[in-house]
């Protein structure tokens, strides 16, 4: 009895030891930053560098209505979807079902690697000004604040990567201004190619931040007036 008993347990160490070999090995990721390209177009808009050179002489103009140069940036504010700020990775499958991973997740928190990414990003892009996400320095007095409220950051079920994002500027003593930007990524992926998607959600980001940046820009550029 003793001995079938112990072949009974071999057998069974061997199944275990079989399932534990063929099992997926968890697959880490993160957003990566983007650099700025030279030739690079917003929206249509000039191009980020080149608006930034135009700004350096448009800061030595004194002008009643243009704000004052830029010099220090703060994201204060930066809000996604409960569904989303998880390890694991999320897509949809159809409109309303989510598809969650067990074996292909972030390396942290996705807000967290969102927030650094858009720091980084927007430090690229805006050269001299420094950009902080919290916790903040105590000797930090933010010239400009971003809040941002992610709508939708995730593959839908027809292979685009979509960014949904409401996003705000403050500043001392002005009125706030309100954006919002959808985007999703050009080619379609297959909804197991996670690195694909989180290539594609690294270049959404870098979209995100030309339109920031860019904002930026354009609040230290003095208002034209109108010939009476």
């Amino acid at each position: 009895m003793s001995r079938v008993y112990s072949k009974l347990l071999a057998v069974f160490f061997m199944v275990l030891l079989l399932t534990g070999c063929g099992a997926a090995r968890t697959q880490y990721y993160v957003l990566n930053t983007i650099a700025s390209k030279p030739n690079q177009t917003v929206n249509k808009s000039p191009n980020v560098n080149e608006a930034l050179n135009v700004n350096k002489s448009l800061s030595a103009n004194k002008s009643s209505n243009a704000n004052k140069t830029v010099q220090q940036i703060a994201i204060r504010q930066l809000e996604i979807p409960r569904y989303l700020d998880r390890p694991r990775m999320v897509s949809r499958d159809a409109e309303n079902h989510l598809r969650i991973s067990e074996t292909h997740q972030w390396g942290g928190r996705l807000r967290d690697d969102l927030a650094r990414t858009l720091s980084d990003n927007l430090a690229d892009r805006l050269g001299s000004v420094s950009v902080f996400t919290a916790p903040f320095p105590g000797s930090m007095h933010a010239d400009v604040s971003f809040l941002i409220d992610v709508r939708q950051f995730e593959l839908l079920a027809d292979g685009h990567v979509y960014l949904k994002v409401r996003w705000h500027i403050q500043q001392p003593g002005q009125a706030t201004l309100s954006y919002f930007d959808q985007m999703h990524s050009e080619a379609m992926i297959n909804q197991t190619d996670y690195a694909a998607i989180a290539a594609a959600m690294s270049q959404l980001v870098a979209q995100l931040s030309d339109n920031m940046a860019m904002a930026i820009v354009n609040l230290s550029k003095p208002l034209q007036q109108t010939e009476p």
